[in-house]
């Protein structure tokens, strides 16, 4: 496994120059060797490792929506928020996985770490699914739909394993694929070309994993047992473990550098930009030089060129990032809406047998599997012989392709949805949720392909974008950026849900989950009476409505402020005298003990963000804070069991003069574990008990409300700032120095200009002045560098791609939702006794993934170079803009398709049969799925090209953290535009847009808006992928 700096340098073993790596060793710390190290053979473990994993996490993801409307009973607008919010946390966890992978304990110690977290979790899920209440459902009518009612037990341990499995994923997902790419040497042209490809196997294999899971174990949880349905994706995951550490021989591990961590010089670069900004350039000229000359300052308190550009190239990934939002939302609604839509269609595919509607989801697999080979084997290589781009056509390219066509994926599960519901109605299924519309599932086949097919061009693009895109430091939180595009776009497909649910919901609010507390005073008559006493909007932990006069108040404050004294004492007894275990039994240097501390108190400052985010959406405060206590008292236990063993203490080490470890390594690990634990734990724990403890008194009374004051007066609270951000201090210092004449800063600008890596520096000249320097800026922290500027300069160049990328990441969350609910509808029988599941009907994304990752690759891409001569064939920012193309295009089939559906519902009465099966093949929703599919292709790929080709070297992590935070915006954003569009359509007797009866509602309607967004959205993007200026250090 990796070892530290101070180990390398012990290595002995003599090995030929031209035989081994720089800056890469072995298992055993010895230089690795070309010959006998990673290429395709290590990366086959990882592949396979993958393979395993994903079959785990579709195992549970795909048929999500379905558990949580069936034994869990939840309305399906609030299980597809739920379902959102839980992919968006997914994907925005690699961010803090691939910090701490990339800042401390590397790739491979994360991916084991996290990956035991993972099992944990899966093990839980297993756990919670089969206990006796979960199956306690009633069913008081035929055509209605079945409530059920859950223990609070079951729904606290669903709920706790669950986001186990996202903290998990959150390590290991990131570091995992960054740890494959680095088998590859990219000064190496072979290698090089066979890491370009790398990224496309990955995807193919991930889909086939994807695939098998779908085909598979949604029929065992449909059919079979949830338990054992849940218990089976366990077992996979330890088989993935397993197969990561068989490769360990093989691998090659990376030397981290003992210098300034990435994050901090990138961040210090903007703050001294910020707070400069008022200085005068000849004033930067001069401290310039000083650098050069003067022995005062100390190598931590200098900034390179190399430094700014760093910044730089950071901030050009934004735009990308937040323009791949919406592709993002667009991927999020094939696990919940396109399930929930398959499951009121015809799903029989022989007498006696139905598909499972998650199971749809398989389409995009396979379209996945199919499409990659030919992208690779044929699109590249013809691209390639007109491009001169060894990628066939560039990342940016690759994703825009995919943003078309997982926009026309959205129109055509737009389209195939407005027919569902429209034989729903004419065959008067509207108002029975249960029964099956006669239309086949098969309509939903395009829809799911479409979505394979923007995959392969968008998700690998956008994979390989952000990897490429940033320092060779910070691989995994490239990975994590491109991770948190879906995560993001999950949570804006959540509020888009939400935002929907409540503009359309009825009087009678039955969007609300059946078990929330607060839902249960609508079958409580005691809420319609002593409305003078009764606290409006309150439960007692029985679920009956409060009285003033026996809860809240000081009675219970009192005990959540004991709770926060105790909590408190706790906390600081740890981080108050952290930094002296660090430096004494352990063994660390200041600087890095220091360092650990601020990383951790970073940590813990952060994560309450998403402990607030969990709390207020989905499991309330009470729950948030018991389990999240839980986890902190399980993370102290264990720091005090890594603290009592012998060999933590200093007795233990040998030089007790030297700055290597006093611990050995496995103890240490569990130290770092713990600490970390502690902070999930604070997480969750932190930002509700206080919330908690205000809510015990009532603002609409005005004796509670002067005690609602009061009480923050007594249960106070010390605000931490976040250390380094150094691209951020370039804005500050740039803000400060706004003043500065504009023919100092020309002098500057003409010293700069021989050191300028790229013509980046003619734009936001505004930065320039975080390069003066001020009184008391000499200050360590408190100057910055040209290359600080120019990487704050690349980090804002990129937001504008990023920020036009968001409504493809909204198209991309449509697939998983709102197209397997349309296919749930439709007739899905394949031979008389069979149905094809929804949610299966996504395989046709994958499939269409599948077959145009290939023809992309060694078709296209060679087609394109000759007449580009592009080595990539098409430029990045091509690419992701064709996606988006074919993204709108997507949802226009979809809304056309629905439009068909619920015009054959109405022809045969099935309107007010919502669980009757609308006369409609499902083949009509394949288009909407394939056109997603090759959307990905482009825009999903490019995305995750360009973010991590346009980032500094040692910030090629944080590139692919901003291309997957545009699918985790975009999920957020489709959340939220759900949820206002509920709102609005709903309410007096009305039904919304999302009403739980298909037949009823119309879909259609907002896959046209989706449409129209993407529209939008593409003119945006092209306007500011005709200005954006590539980093020429990198491929175009």
């Amino acid at each position: 496994m990796p070892l530290s700096a101070a180990e390398q340098t012990q290595t002995q073993t003599p090995f030929l120059e031209s035989e081994t790596l720089n800056s890469t060793v072995d298992y055993k710390g010895r230089p690795a060797q070309k010959a006998t190290s990673g290429g395709w053979r290590s990366a086959s473990f990882l592949i396979a490792a993958e393979v395993a994993e994903r079959f785990a996490y579709y195992g549970i993801s795909s048929n999500l929506i379905t558990y949580l409307t069936g034994p869990l009973g939840l309305s399906t607008s609030s299980a597809a928020e739920n379902v959102n919010a839980w992919l968006g946390t997914d994907l925005l966890l690699p961010f803090i996985g691939a910090y701490v992978a990339d800042s401390f304990l590397g790739h491979y110690r994360t991916i084991f770490i996290s990956s035991i977290i993972y099992v944990l979790g899966l093990g839980l899920l297993t756990v919670s699914a089969t206990l006796p209440s979960s199956n306690a459902c009633s069913y008081p009518n035929a055509n209605t739909v079945k409530s059920c009612s859950p223990s609070q037990l079951q729904v606290t341990v669903f709920f706790f394993s669950l986001y186990l499995i996202a903290i998990g994923l959150g390590g290991q997902k990131p570091c995992i694929e960054a740890f494959g790419a680095d088998q590859f040497d990219g000064e190496d042209p072979e290698e090089r070309n066979a890491k370009s490809s790398f990224f496309n196997w990955w995807f193919f294999g991930a889909c086939a994993g994807v695939l098998v899971s779908l085909l598979i174990l949604v029929y065992i949880q449909d059919n079979l047992s949830w338990g054992l349905g849940f218990g089976i994706p366990c077992i996979c995951m330890i088989l993935s473990l397993l197969l990561f550490l068989l490769g360990i021989p093989t691998y090659r591990y990376k030397i981290k550098r003992d210098e300034k961590k990435p994050f901090a010089r990138i961040g210090r670069a903007f703050v001294a930009a910020i707070r400069n900004w008022r200085s005068t350039t000849s004033v930067v000229a001069i401290e310039e030089e000083a650098c050069e000359t003067l022995p005062a300052l100390t190598t931590s308190q200098q900034f390179s060129a190399d430094d700014i550009e760093e910044a730089k190239a950071a901030l050009r990934l934004i735009p990308i990032w937040t323009s791949s939002l919406v592709f993002a939302i667009a991927i999020a609604q094939c696990p919940t809406f396109f399930t929930m839509q398959g499951k009121t269609m015809d799903r029989t595919v022989v007498p006696g047998f139905e598909i499972p509607a998650a199971s749809l989801q398989a389409l995009t697999s396979i379209t996945i599997l199919v499409f990659i080979p030919i992208y690779d084997r044929i699109f590249v290589p013809i691209a390639r012989t007109f491009t001169g781009e060894p990628t066939g056509i560039k990342m940016l390219q690759r994703i825009g392709t995919g943003i078309f066509l997982s926009a026309i994926c959205m129109i055509v599960a737009a389209v195939i949805e407005t027919e569902r519901l429209e034989i729903a109605k004419i065959n008067g299924l509207v108002d029975e949720p249960n029964a099956t519309v006669p239309m086949s599932m098969w309509w939903l086949v395009p829809q799911y392909m479409l979505l394979g097919a923007a995959d392969v061009f968008t998700r690998v693009g956008l994979q390989e974008f952000f990897y490429d895109q940033i320092s060779n430091e910070l691989k995994s939180v490239g990975v994590a950026l491109y991770l948190s595009v879906f995560g993001v776009g999950n949570f804006l497909s959540s509020i888009l849900v939400s935002i929907v649910e409540k503009a359309t919901e009825a009087k009678n609010g039955e969007f609300l989950s059946s078990w929330c507390p607060i839902a249960s005073r609508r079958r409580n008559p005691t809420f319609t009476t002593q409305q003078q006493q009764r606290c409006t909007g309150c439960v007692d932990y029985n679920g009956s409505p409060v009285f003033r006069s026996n809860s809240g108040g000081w009675k219970s404050a009192s005990f959540i402020i004991a709770v926060e004294v105790a909590e408190r004492f706790a906390y600081y007894g740890i981080a108050n005298n952290l930094i002296t275990y660090l430096t004494g039994p352990l063994g660390l240097s200041m600087a890095v003990a220091a360092e650990n501390v601020n990383a951790w108190s970073g940590v813990g400052s952060l994560l309450p963000l998403l402990g607030a985010f969990v709390a207020d959406s989905f499991l309330g405060r009470y729950r948030t804070i018991l389990l999240s206590s839980a986890i902190y008292i399980l993370g102290l236990g264990l720091l005090t069991l890594a603290a009592m063993l012998p060999s933590l203490s200093t007795s233990g080490c040998l030089n007790t003069n030297s700055n290597t470890l006093c611990s050995t390594q496995n103890q240490v690990i569990l130290f770092f574990f713990a600490l970390y634990l502690v902070a999930v734990g604070q997480g969750g724990h932190k930002p509700c008990v206080q919330a908690f403890g205000a809510d015990q008194f009532d603002k609409q009374d005005p004796k509670e409300s002067k005690a609602r004051s009061s009480f923050f007066n007594w249960c106070g609270k010390r605000d931490e700032k976040s250390p380094f951000m150094r691209i951020g201090r370039v804005f500050v210092l740039a803000a400060k120095n706004w003043r500065a004449t504009s023919s100092a800063m020309g002098v500057e600008e003409e010293e700069a200009s021989g050191t300028l890596l790229h013509q980046s520096s003619k734009q936001f000249k505004f930065l320039n002045k975080a390069l003066i320097v001020t009184d008391g800026s000499k200050d360590y922290g408190n100057i910055c560098s040209i290359g600080d500027v120019e990487e704050a300069k690349a980090v804002l160049r990129l937001v504008p791609i990023w920020a036009a990328s968001l409504v493809y990441a909204i198209v991309f969350a449509q697939s998983p939702t709102f197209f397997t609910k349309q296919g749930e509808t439709m007739d899905r029988t394949i031979t008389p006794n069979f149905s094809v599941p929804a949610a299966s009907l996504q395989c046709f994304s994958s499939l269409g993934i599948v077959l145009s990752v290939p023809i992309y690759d060694r078709i296209f891409v060679p087609l394109a170079r000759a007449l580009t001569r592009n080595p990539a064939g098409i430029t990045m920012l091509q690419r992701i803009g064709t996606g988006i193309l074919l993204s709108a295009l997507s949802m226009v089939i979809s809304a056309l398709v629905e439009m068909q559906r619920l015009k054959t519902a109405r022809e045969y009465g099935l309107v007010d049969k919502p669980k009757a099966m609308v006369p409609m093949s499902v083949w009509w929703l394949v288009p909407q799925y394939a056109l997603l599919g090759v959307s990905d292709v482009f825009t999903m790929v490019g995305l995750q090209e360009f973010f991590y080709d346009q980032v500094p070297d040692e910030l090629r992590s944080v590139g692919l953290s901003l291309y997957l935070g545009i699918f985790g915006v975009g999920s957020f954003l489709s959340s939220l535009l759900v949820s206002t569009i509920e709102k609005a359509t709903g309410g007096n007797g009305r039904d919304s847009w999302f009403a739980d009866n298909l037949n009823r509602a119309h879909l259609d309607y907002f896959y046209w808006l989706l449409a129209g967004l993407s529209a939008v959205q593409l003119g945006a993007y092209l306007y500011f992928a005709k200005c954006y200026i590539y980093n020429r250090t990198r491929t175009l």
